[in-house]
């Protein structure tokens, strides 16, 4: 059918292009015949004319219609020195257009010569386009079409069912026995031969897997088998016992248990083809699952979890463990500090007028671990009310100002430090404010992204002084936004330890706007960044 069509159309596409190329032929040299007896025999000539197919327009060099044979009344007829046959035949002798109809069913033809005296006889004629003449085709053309789907769609179904039928009889659990056509017996022979050995290969598997599963329920460990699409190939009894999954759910998507979403970091970087690890605390135990992935040459085909119970660790030894090395993490920066400025004068390396300058750094520098030893210090006393806070009237975007400008030297370079800090005065302690902005700051710029931007902003209204810190980073999903302030906890542990982070600084914050009787507010939302806004009451 498509090649009928096409070969219909383009066949009287051709046609008519022929046609058409020779209707005007014969139109120009009409016209060019018209213009010779004008001229022979003056404008009489066009009276002396029998009826002619043609319309026959004689026009001044003006434009102004002197002659038309339609019968139409040339006093009311347009001035035709705009058409483009007329330009043509004034400017070379002899000219020729075409008009479509507003239809597209017609076509008009134009063509004008010049002549002698300078007015130009123009004759047009009219003639059918191709879309008339394939239209005219059209209801034949539908007839051969439905004759031949009459003719050839049966015999095709017929023709294509003997041949598939012997094809669907082959029974491929006994390719022996399949009676087919001779040219596919080579085939069925193959397939034979691999049903045999897939035969004995599953054999060997059920006693592999009986074996597997023997040593796997006997141990204390937990262990879970995963493909590459999560799905849960095996899962002894620990396992099953620990995260609370059905022994059932062995074939389905490890997704699909509660315990997925915190593990599913883990099962990610198995993916990626590295041995991953972390704690969670489920029914007031704490677990250590490792994620190892499963290799087939350089590809990995799946992922074992192995679950731990951690819980025999004691508590206290863990905490007293964190909290050192939280303490650690808070007094390293500083301690480097003095620990390259002192360098720099052991070596000789500072100038005798930028000595002072190195002293103040390294006393300021100390200074700052005296105060972060002391927060935290305050923070193992949370529930002593009874220590005396120094208060003062303070310029809240001055303390800014201070620990922006650190940041900015300390801070990667891919971290942009933005700064909008307007005057406020607050009635509270140096330190105490010191450690609200500089936690604030160094969480926002830890956990920010590459490339990423931190703003600090300062400002007031008739009651209060705000301080705002905003990052664009990692964002903190909205179910943790309550524990982020609790001491030594972490969103992320494995994040945690891979940008430092101690789990104190929030911890510090919190403890200092109870101590400075402001309040704080989170708004942040997972990959999106946070803002911290921390409202103070005005001196």
């Amino acid at each position: 059918m498509i090649v009928l069509v096409v070969t219909v159309f383009f066949s009287v596409d051709e046609m008519y292009q022929n046609f058409y190329k020779s209707q005007i032929d014969v139109l120009e040299a009409e016209t060019r015949l018209i213009a010779f007896g004008i001229d022979k025999n003056g404008v009489e000539f066009l009276d002396g004319l029998d009826e002619t197919d043609y319309r026959i327009t004689l026009i001044d060099k003006n434009g102004t219609v002197l002659f038309d044979n339609s019968g139409n009344d040339i006093s009311v007829m347009d001035n035709h020195l705009d058409r483009k046959e007329v330009i043509e035949a004034l400017e070379t002798g002899f000219g020729s257009s075409t008009r479509q109809s507003s239809t597209l069913t017609e076509r008009y033809i134009y063509t004008a010569a010049l002549l002698k005296n300078g007015d130009v006889v123009r004759l047009s004629s009219t003639y059918f386009s191709v879309f008339h003449l394939v239209g005219m085709l059209f209801q034949p053309l539908l007839i051969v079409i439905l004759i031949i789907l009459a003719i050839s769609l049966p015999y095709a179904f017929h023709l294509t069912r003997n041949i598939v039928e012997p094809l669907n009889r082959i029974d491929v659990d006994d390719p022996d026995g399949s009676d087919c056509y001779p040219e596919i017996r080579p085939i069925l022979n193959k397939l034979s031969a691999q049903q045999s050995m897939i035969n004995r290969d599953r054999e060997t598997l059920l006693q592999k897997k009986q074996e597997f599963e023997t040593i796997t329920q006997n141990m204390n460990e937990g262990m879970i088998l995963l493909n590459t699409e999560e799905v849960i190939i095996d899962i002894n009894k620990a396992a099953s016992d620990i995260l609370k999954i059905d022994k059932d759910l062995v074939g389905g998507y490890l997704s699909e248990s509660s315990v997925y979403e915190r593990i599913s970091d883990l099962i990610k970087d198995a993916a990626k083809g590295h041995r991953s690890s972390k704690r969670i605390r489920m029914e007031e135990k704490t677990y250590e699952i490792e994620t190892s992935p499963v290799k087939v040459g350089n590809d990995v085909s799946g992922y074992v979890l192995l679950i731990f119970d951690e819980s025999y660790k004691d508590a206290s030894e863990n905490m007293r463990k964190e909290f050192a090395s939280n303490v650690s993490h808070e007094l390293k920066t500083p301690l480097q500090s003095i620990s390259g400025y002192a360098e720099l004068l052991k070596n000789g390396l500072v100038r005798e007028d930028d000595r002072m300058n190195c002293y103040e750094k390294i006393y300021g520098e100390a200074q700052r671990m005296i105060v972060l030893v002391n927060d935290v210090i305050s923070l193992s006393h949370l529930d002593d009310e009874n220590g005396a806070i120094v208060k003062e009237n303070i310029d809240l975007s001055q303390i800014c100002e201070d620990v922006v400008t650190y940041f900015r030297g300390e801070a990667p370079e891919d971290i942009t430090i933005c700064t909008d800090l307007k005057p406020g005065i607050v009635y509270g302690n140096r330190e105490l404010l010191e450690g609200i902005v500089y936690n604030l700051c160094e969480n926002g710029i830890r956990y920010n992204k590459k490339n990423g931007t931190l703003y600090v902003r300062t400002y007031q209204d008739d009651e209060h002084v705000y301080l705002q810190v905003e990052d664009t980073g990692i964002g903190i999903p909205k179910k943790y936004h309550e524990r982020i302030f609790e001491r030594f906890y972490r969103v992320d542990k494995a994040r945690s330890k891979q940008v430092g982070g101690t789990g104190l600084g929030l911890s510090i914050v919190k403890h200092s706007c109870i101590l400075s009787n402001a309040s704080i507010d989170l708004k942040s939302e997972e990959g999106k960044g946070s803002v911290f806004t921390i409202t103070f009451n005005k001196a």
